[in-house]
């Protein structure tokens, strides 16, 4: 599942009730992603369905709880150092609202959110925060999500790639891409536009 996936499940349970044009504007996708996201998160098992007409749209059915054995107590735990680690990399990044959603899915962990582990972690990793949270960012996760070709610019040099993971080492945040040459890196910071293109590819060609 991806993560845009996963947040349109949290926000129909949280509402039980939407539209493809809600869910268009929530995620700032097109109605055709959301459909074929709701076609791929009903392919796996979960029961949410549509219905036309005045009072239609996409439920989640009523009963619907999240499978509580998806985690393990130890995979858990790893969760919580991963948003630790996240939020020690970009401060701003929304470990609470994490955290709430992953309490939404299974109520009886409301104890995370008091989970600290920076009593016996100090972490060093970089000189300063780095961040994924930017508006080219977002245009890059979708890129991602979708197998969508990007045209971005680089200090003033245009570049059509298909984006393929972010690589974060010790001085900053990079993209890894393939363009129809090679594969390269691009630093996020540097890049001044972003933008998705209409081309798709299928990124186990290029990882397999």
């Amino acid at each position: 599942m991806k993560s845009r996936q996963l947040e349109i499940l949290l926000y129909l349970m949280e509402r039980k009730k939407s539209t493809y044009a809600e869910l268009a504007a929530q995620f700032e996708v097109s109605k055709k992603t959301i459909m074929r996201d709701i076609d791929k998160i009903s392919a796996m098992g979960i029961p949410v369905y549509t219905q036309t007409g005045y009072k239609g749209g996409v439920f989640l059915a009523s009963d619907y709880r999240f499978d509580k054995s998806f985690f393990t107590a130890e995979e858990i735990e790893d969760i919580i150092l991963a948003f630790h680690i996240v939020q020690h990399l970009d401060p701003e990044a929304g470990k609470r609202s994490a955290l709430k959603k992953l309490e939404l899915l299974i109520p009886e962990l409301t104890f995370l959110k008091e989970f600290d582990f920076t009593e016996y972690l100090k972490i060093e990793l970089l000189q300063k925060p780095v961040t994924a949270r930017t508006s080219v960012c977002k245009v890059i996760n979708g890129g991602l999500d979708d197998e969508i070709f990007l045209d971005m610019t680089v200090d003033g040099k245009r570049y059509i790639a298909a984006p393929l993971y972010y690589i974060l080492r010790s001085d900053r945040l990079y993209l890894y891409c393939v363009d129809e040459n090679s594969f390269f890196t691009l630093k996020i910071e540097q890049i001044s536009r972003c933008e998705k293109t209409t081309r798709e590819f299928s990124r186990t060609d290029y990882l397999a």
